[in-house]
């Protein structure tokens, strides 16, 4: 076809979308994914040609941050809120804990049910299950199908928790439990949301929230279970664990093709934002470990490393320009950045940026800086201001100093990357539907660019930073994303500034309380159903909790850089005031001379 051909197809393509008021939404979420396990950012291991081609054809955003775990994460994105202010923050919901995200708050499927949107959640909801009101279908959802807590089995959809302890499906048709369904969770999931697509009331727009368990582990104890033929697609690999985990990302790579395909066979994908993030990096190392990787990014899932918190991030719509932003973005910024787009407004309170402007029209972005993690449980927080990142507090040290390069061992060739990327299937529908033109040396400057393995330096694990009580670590993120080099020492003033501002959120912090088993939580009580055990009204006393320590001793150094900023901003008005003064003064003398 001609280049004039694929010009009037593209302006036809801006055309149609300008023309719809509310753009459809699609928001996929990965579980646990590493930021070197999308091939987009360089990894020659796993392929995700789906992915990358929404990643090459839209917007990636190498700075985005997330939260250390799910519940926190989760919570945030739906809320634009930091999980400090509604308790969210740190270890995510246990099965048999009585807690929520508080019903008070107002969530984004809220608001887009109030803009006209069909709302569905599929997959993973992980905000508290112990009583109905916490529940998707009562927080903005018009269905949802899937699992309440934070993980299950792949085959048999069942949750066990604390080694055996409560057990029972966890698997759910709005209210109903599940108990019929058969085959792998990542397909269930799929051929559900594909279902959905097709069966969609095209006058209405849609938000369908697709939360899959892919990579995470299996929630049953059987931990990384990979049907045969993607266990397959991965044979090159030669660390035998991360190969299974491989085939459950070839799975969530797969289901994306088959969705993008589906939203094209409704003609839908014309007018549809569809996003793609992880809700925290890949648990490589603890009870949990999945064998993703998050190099050449520090630590694993649970820390307030950058292997934990920075995440992959892609939007995409045909109407908007591909391009690598270099903003910063939260997951606080989903609400009212999706809202925005939908054509509404958001004028509460909160701590999410709007950030539609910014990625459509290349305005500046309006976020200089982010709390990226608390945890008054663990101890340990994190904020980044500019390209600089401070953390402090008690971090274990064995998850600080991981990086995994044992996992990038293969032990046969690959593939070639070209041939993968162009035979998928969202290459294909963007060929045949949307009449775009692939262009391999445009992704391969992109994929280039977005592989920050380049930027690693030193990783000696005797000389990395390990934060304590006594003294945190501060990193430039601009030439060092890898947190390799420490500079707590030589920017003592920028050290004191932060400290302060990491101060003023904790004094904010709403305290967590350590998870309690409820025994009336006990699936075999239910028919080994996870259910609901609580009545919405009823009350469970629980202690009120002080304001927990700040996790970083006072120095003298932060004492005197408070005094001088006070004396300072104290000299600044007092200098203004005088000014100020001394202009009336010369105005009214200056009447008394007037003739």
């Amino acid at each position: 076809m001609s280049l004039k051909f694929y010009v009037l197809a593209s302006l036809v393509v801006l055309i149609k979308c300008e023309s719809l008021s509310k753009p459809n939404i699609v928001f996929i979420v990965a579980d646990d994914l590493g930021w070197s396990d999308v091939s987009f950012h360089g990894s020659d291991q796993i392929m995700t040609p789906n992915i990358d081609m929404l990643a090459y054809q839209g917007i990636i955003i190498p700075q985005y941050y997330t939260d250390t775990r799910g519940t926190p994460a989760r919570s945030a994105l739906f809320t634009g809120k930091y999980p400090l202010r509604m308790g969210t923050q740190g270890i995510s919901i246990a099965s048999a804990e009585d807690r929520g995200l508080p019903t008070k708050e107002v969530l984004l499927p809220q608001y887009l049910q109030e803009l006209g949107y069909a709302t569905h959640l599929i997959g993973k909801w992980g905000l508290g299950k112990s009583r109905e009101h916490y529940l998707p279908t009562n927080r903005g959802f018009d269905t949802f199908y899937g699992f309440s807590g934070s993980s299950v089995d792949y085959y048999t959809y069942n949750h066990t928790w604390n080694e055996t302890v409560f057990y029972g499906l966890d698997f759910f048709n709005n209210l109903e439990p599940v108990e019929d369904q058969r085959g792998h969770l990542t397909e269930v999931l799929t051929d559900r949301a594909v279902k959905l697509i097709r069966n969609h009331d095209t006058s209405v727009p849609l938000y369908l929230h697709m939360s899959h368990a892919a990579p995470h582990v299996g929630g049953g104890f059987v931990n990384l279970q990979t049907p045969e033929d993607l266990i397959a697609a991965n044979d090159h690999i030669a660390h035998s664990p991360r190969r299974l985990y491989a085939g459950l990302v070839t799975g969530l790579d797969r289901s994306i093709g088959h969705v993008i395909s589906a939203l094209a066979e409704r003609e839908l994908l014309n007018n549809t934002i569809v996003v793609l993030i992880s809700d925290n990096g890949a648990a490589s190392t603890g009870l949990n470990r999945n064998f993703g990787s998050n190099l050449p990014l520090r630590g694993t899932k649970g820390t307030p490393w950058e292997g934990a918190v920075r995440t992959t991030a892609v939007i995409w719509h045909a109407a908007i320009p591909s391009k690598i932003w270099p903003g910063l973005f939260h997951v606080t910024d989903w609400m009212p950045t999706l809202i925005a787009a939908a054509g509404g407004e958001y004028n509460s309170t909160i701590d999410g940026f709007n950030q539609w402007n910014a990625l459509t029209k290349d305005e500046p972005s309006p976020r200089q800086d982010v709390l990226i993690t608390t945890d008054d449980l663990k101890e340990y927080a994190a904020f980044r201001e500019g390209n600089y990142k401070i953390i402090i507090g008690k971090v274990e040290p064995q998850q600080s100093n991981y990086y995994g390069m044992e996992l990038k061992k293969s032990r046969i060739p690959g593939f070639l990357y070209e041939n993968v990327l162009l035979s998928s299937d969202t290459a294909r529908v963007f060929r045949e539907t949307l009449f775009i033109n692939i262009d391999l040396e445009m992704a391969a400057t992109k994929r280039n660019y977005s592989d920050l393995y380049r930027h690693i330096n030193n990783t000696d694990a005797e000389r990395l930073c390990i934060p304590t009580n006594a003294k945190g670590c501060l990193f430039d993120l601009s030439v060092d994303p890898a947190e390799s080099k420490d500079l707590w020492d030589t920017h003592p003033q920028f050290v004191q500034h932060m400290v302060l501002r990491l101060r003023a959120y904790w004094a904010a912090i709403n305290p967590r309380q350590e998870p309690t088993l409820d025994p009336r939580a006990n699936p075999a009580l239910h028919d080994f159903i996870w259910l609901p055990w609580l009545d919405n009204l009823e009350n469970v006393s629980k202690p009120l909790l002080a304001i927990p320590n700040f996790p970083l001793q006072v120095s003298v150094g932060e004492l005197q850089y408070l005094v001088d900023f006070n004396l300072n901003a104290f000299k600044e008005s007092l200098t203004s005031y005088v000014k100020s003064s001394a202009d009336s003064f010369i105005q009214n003398i200056a009447k008394l001379f007037s003739f």
